[in-house]
């Protein structure tokens, strides 16, 4: 029985922290209102102008304006009440939504509608989420850090699982205005749980200048070696985001299957994701999580090799849920061990480093993928990028000696 209970999910958070129930809520609220705009955004896109192009060019708008807006979301979460930049920030995405609903709603919808709307929920996303982030640590003992990330990062993978399928469904029976109605109703929501929180002001405010203090953050991350350390591991996390851009010509030539099984590989690293969230419990007792995170660094690479190394559909799905289970897990020890080595009046920059290796996480990978994929034949690409996360990840644990010793137990003077 304690086997179990130190297996499964911690929610000591929901069940100890008001304030984090709040947080909680408002997160699966807003995910599956996004999810709704996931769907729809591009098939309205489409609709309107019969061009792929435009599709890509909507999305990369959002993406760029939500990478450049972490680091704003860090330097704002650092000076002013988070509290107030999250509220300030989820209310002004819920109006564009909004506006979507309004312009969709026309005889005549209007493409640069669509535009701003997504500059403003790009922006709105980035400043919203690395304040969120920062604010986890002043709810909770810092003993339920990973309790929090598995908690989030669950939401996460449930949101993304169900919420652009949910959106399918109102899409097909009100049409695009009503999933953006809808997504505004959830902000709205959303909105609310996050002005029920107490004032959360940082606890001290450096007297420098925005561009300085985004500066003075990264300076920080990489003069501390367990933060750096960390960040850094995401970067190999990152650099493997990018398997799904050859899942359509390996499914095809290698495994001779169709849109179906497509599907499904592309379904099986979330269902492995929510397996690792739901299993979690252990992460909260770790002593050695740096050693932790190196082995599950390694699980998520030797997923994607297992994978690649199969013809049959059922190895192949298996090898991608395993690759989800450690990629999952890995982010959770992660969060726990950055929230618990950051300084308070810097946690909102930290936060904005991590938010932007998210955001940036599917395109770089996407990149490092393709650039494998043009090298060697697609029956070998899978494995052979796979195996670089290995070798890097085996790297890494060779030379950072600090993250790689590190112990919760003692003090980070002692592991230096």
């Amino acid at each position: 029985m304690a086997l179990i209970d130190k297996l499964v999910l911690d929610v000591d958070p929901l069940r100890t922290s008001r304030e984090f129930r709040y947080i909680f809520t408002a997160r699966v609220v807003s995910l599956f209102g996004l999810g709704f705009l996931v769907v729809a955004v591009p098939l309205q896109v489409y609709r309107l102008t019969g061009s792929t192009a435009q599709v890509a060019a909507v999305s990369a708008v959002l993406g760029v304006t939500t990478f450049a807006a972490t680091f704003v979301g860090g330097v704002l979460a650092d000076r002013y009440d988070r509290r107030r930049v999250i509220a300030v920030a989820r209310g002004t995405a819920g109006v564009a939504f909004a506006v979507l609903a309004l312009n969709a709603f026309l005889p005549d919808p209007k493409m640069w509608v669509v535009y701003v709307a997504a500059v403003i929920d790009g922006a709105c996303g980035g400043i919203s989420a690395t304040a969120l982030m920062a604010v986890t640590p002043s709810l909770l003992p810092r003993e339920k850090m990973a309790a929090a990330g598995a908690l989030m990062a669950l939401t996460g993978d449930l949101g993304a699982m169900v919420g652009p399928a949910l959106g399918g469904v109102v899409i097909a029976a009100g049409g695009v205005g009503v999933a953006y109605a809808l997504a505004a109703f959830t902000t709205a929501v959303t909105t609310f749980c996050i002005t029920r929180l107490p004032s959360l002001p940082p606890t001290h405010v450096a007297d420098e200048s925005p561009l300085r203090s985004v500066l003075s953050g990264f300076r920080y991350a990489s003069g501390n070696r367990v933060i750096g350390g960390v960040l850094v591991c995401g970067f190999v996390t990152m650099l493997l985001a990018g398997w799904s851009v050859l899942v359509p010509e390996y499914a095809t030539e290698v495994l001779g299957a169709g849109p179906s099984v497509v599907g499904l590989l592309y379904t099986a690293p979330a269902v492995g994701a929510v397996i690792g969230s739901l299993t979690s419990g252990w992460t909260g007792h770790l002593r050695r999580s740096g050693q932790v995170v190196f082995l599950l660094m390694a699980v998520s690479a030797a997923g994607l090799v297992g994978a690649g190394l199969t013809a049959t559909v059922a190895v192949a799905l298996l090898g991608l849920a395993a690759h989800g289970f450690g990629d999952a897990l890995t982010d959770i020890v992660r969060y726990a061990t950055v929230q618990k080595h950051t300084p308070d009046e810097y946690r909102g920059r930290i936060a904005a480093v991590w938010a932007a290796q998210v955001t940036a996480g599917a395109s770089v990978g996407a990149v490092v993928a393709g650039a494998v994929a043009a090298l060697v034949p697609i029956s070998a690409a899978l494995p052979a990028y796979g195996a670089v996360g290995l070798v890097i990840t085996a790297l890494l644990w060779a030379t950072w000696r600090t993250l790689r010793r590190l112990d919760e137990g003692t003090s980070l003077e002692r592991v230096a």
